[in-house]
């Protein structure tokens, strides 16, 4: 990726010098490299083996986790960021969950269908939601009912041609009080992205971190 240069101020030391601002790719943290290496394409899978809980559409969330997931991969430079959609069109015969997504075959099938280097792969292990009769405020209970979400989620970072595997477990909690439907919405589905993010956020800080503002000065005279 090349630097985008974004704004010019004045001189730094006399004339012929000018500070230049720009946007810089960063490097994922030195942690997670070794697992990055070589890498051109990387996909998302976000699952689980939750079955749907009253009105909340887990695996419509767990999409949506997905597409955001791979929103925040494109600040990686050069790569190619394959979705969910894709790899569950190309690949329908697997049902991927953490135990088969490191196994010799499906990386296999990973890389030979899609030519992908690199998988993170996201699943939902545990969900707790129920009502209660109050909720929190910024003042304390309120006595109006609220829903309380906990939710546990394992992150899997596979380098598919070497097989080395990182791996996270995260827990969260969102504990909100039930506000009136609007349009159509649906408040459950929206709190529990939210608890899932949560843990999320700062796996995907180290894995593809956003791009900085750095500074350059830059000779003008020609010499």
């Amino acid at each position: 990726m090349g630097l985008i240069c974004l704004l010019a101020i004045g001189c730094a030391t006399g004339s012929s010098f000018k500070r230049i601002e720009f946007t810089a790719p960063s490097p994922p943290d030195p942690a997670l490299r070794p697992f990055l290496e070589d890498m051109d394409r990387i996909g998302v899978m976000c699952a689980t083996n939750i079955e749907p809980y009253k009105e909340l559409d887990i695996e419509k969330v767990m999409a949506r986790l997905a597409n955001g997931i791979g929103r925040s991969l494109s600040n990686l430079p050069d790569v190619a960021v394959i979705s969910q959609d894709e790899i569950v069109w190309q690949i329908d015969s697997l049902a991927f969950d953490s135990t088969n997504v490191v196994t010799a075959e499906t990386r296999t099938a990973l890389v030979e269908k899609l030519e992908l280097d690199v998988l993170v792969f996201v699943e939902l292990e545990h969900l707790q939601a129920r009502t209660t009769p109050m909720a929190p405020t910024p003042y304390g209970l309120s006595s109006d009912p609220g829903l309380d979400l906990s939710v546990d989620i394992k992150v899997s970072l596979v380098n598919l041609h070497t097989g080395r595997i990182w791996q996270q477990n995260g827990q969260q909690r969102d504990w909100q009080p039930v506000r009136l439907q609007l349009f159509g919405s649906n408040q459950g589905e929206r709190q529990l992205l939210m608890a899932l993010s949560g843990p999320l956020e700062q796996f995907l800080r180290r894995v593809a971190p956003p791009p900085r503002i750095q500074e350059r000065h830059f000779e003008l005279s020609g010499d």
